[in-house]
């Protein structure tokens, strides 16, 4: 599954290329998840979890793809130089938050397309990367 979603980011970067918006390549990666099958939430409000309840408190992630096999998948975003541990705790906050098990980062970078995928242990809280 994580495959198909880096598929669909470097169809997104080879289309537009280098030194676009993020925005831009988010309309790209959208169109291509929708296109490989996933159900995907653009933008949408996610409610914050507290001791497994949701509260009425929600964040907006940027993309969450659903696959059939594992769930939902929260997808962070970014188009800058270098990814560093401030964008992986961004995403490992909202893997947590919104108690989603997977989390894929994606910077579009002027280098090319970088990727981590995620996975939240909820034993312990913690991600690791897969």
């Amino acid at each position: 599954m994580f495959s198909r979603i880096v598929g669909c980011a470097f169809e997104s970067y080879n289309f537009y290329h280098e030194n676009v918006d993020e925005l831009t390549y988010e309309a790209g990666f959208y169109m291509e998840l929708v296109d490989a099958g996933f159900i995907v939430h653009r933008q949408e409000e996610f409610p914050i979890y507290y001791k497994g309840r949701p509260t009425p408190v929600h964040r907006r992630m940027d993309l969450v793809a659903t696959d059939k096999d594992l769930g939902n998948v929260v997808i962070e975003l970014k188009s800058i130089n270098y990814v560093g541990d401030e964008q992986r705790r961004q995403l490992w906050s909202y893997m947590k938050l919104m108690g989603i098990r997977f989390g894929f980062l994606v910077n579009f970078s002027p280098k090319g397309v970088f990727s981590e995928n995620w996975e939240l242990d909820e034993q312990t809280g913690k991600c690791k990367r897969v």
